[in-house]
């Protein structure tokens, strides 16, 4: 995984999320160097249930495309968050944010 290298202007919406929910909703404060990017695409099995987001398909895709951040805050505190992307579109499903593995938000954005 690498460190996200961009300037504010090049930012994605997916890191610009995560740094702003950070900061407005749980008071942390990160700089973008130290957030470390991975785009990956995993099936249901390989993730925890909270990252399948079921309740917006009739039919549950096997694989999902997920946008994942990870950062360290200043206490120790392991923050990752990841955007969830349909099938085949560029379209998010699913917001998550974790702190040292505990579920602390999941927002389904709209149904396919």
């Amino acid at each position: 995984m690498e460190s996200y290298k961009q300037t504010n202007a090049e930012i994605s919406r997916e890191v610009q999320w995560f740094m702003e929910t950070l900061e407005e909703v749980f008071h942390v404060t990160v700089a973008i160097e130290e957030i470390g990017l991975e785009a990956t695409e995993l099936s249901t099995e390989e993730v925890e249930d909270f990252y399948v987001p079921r309740e917006l398909f009739t039919e549950v895709p096997t694989t999902f495309l997920y946008e994942v951040m990870i950062v360290d805050d200043d206490q120790g505190n392991e923050w990752i968050g990841a955007v969830a992307y349909y099938p085949n579109t560029p379209d998010w499903c699913l917001q998550i944010i974790t702190k040292n593995g505990t579920l602390l938000i999941r927002n389904s954005i709209s149904n396919i």
